[in-house]
């Protein structure tokens, strides 16, 4: 099965392409700089492109049966446009295009979902995105509506405080119905989200998930 994944040099979006390489899958990896990747592999494919490149996002997405993002609005209070959510525009169009339906994404739950109960996962995230990341939370609420709307098979993965410890593949799931600790390995993340690639059990659904 061949993927497409971008956000591919970062954090999460490493730890995705190097645990789709050991289970079997033909990866190509959308980077914006191919000199700071350091994967090599025999079916993993690099292409280096910017969010706003069209055509080289299309490019990227020909061919493949599925694509992820692990793609978020930076972590700051400020900064100029909506790069991310722009890339989500050109990936859905690109997809929409060639026909390729499957898409999994990344959020935090500051994106609402209908499923969600009145809780301190699913309420806590927005009002302190609100208070301190004013730019990113606009920039990732937008996302959501872009991908909920695409008409593709969307799962959106909900997250809140990703950490570099070793994954446990203890995840939890909730909906705010479950109590869960905040904090998650980001090992966890990319195993859940090949998980849900594998066996589609959150199509158009947005799980919460932590440890």
């Amino acid at each position: 099965m061949t993927i497409t994944i971008f956000g591919a040099s970062g954090a999460i979006g490493k730890l995705l392409v190097q645990q789709a390489l050991d289970k079997g899958y033909h990866v190509n990896a959308y980077v914006r700089n191919a000199s700071k990747f350091n994967l090599s592999h025999p079916d993993l494919n690099i292409i280096q492109g910017e969010l706003n490149d069209y055509q080289k996002i299309t490019q990227a997405i020909s061919g493949s049966e599925a694509v992820i993002s692990t793609l978020g609005p930076p972590v700051v209070r400020k900064y100029e446009g909506f790069p991310v959510l722009d890339g989500h525009k050109n990936i859905i169009k690109a997809m929409k295009s060639l026909k390729s339906n499957r898409f999994i994404t990344i959020a935090t739950p500051s994106v609402k979902f209908d499923k969600d109960t009145c809780s301190l996962s699913t309420k806590l995230p927005t009002v302190m995105a609100k208070l301190f990341l004013p730019k990113a939370y606009q920039e990732i609420v937008q996302i959501g509506e872009s991908v909920t709307t695409s008409g593709l098979d969307w799962t959106i993965v909900r997250f809140i405080a990703p950490n570099n410890k070793l994954g446990t593949g203890m995840i939890m799931v909730t909906f705010g119905d479950k109590k869960i600790n905040f904090g998650i390995p980001r090992a966890d993340v990319a195993s859940f989200i090949l998980d849900e690639l594998k066996n589609n059990h959150f199509i158009k659904s947005m799980p919460i998930i932590g440890s």
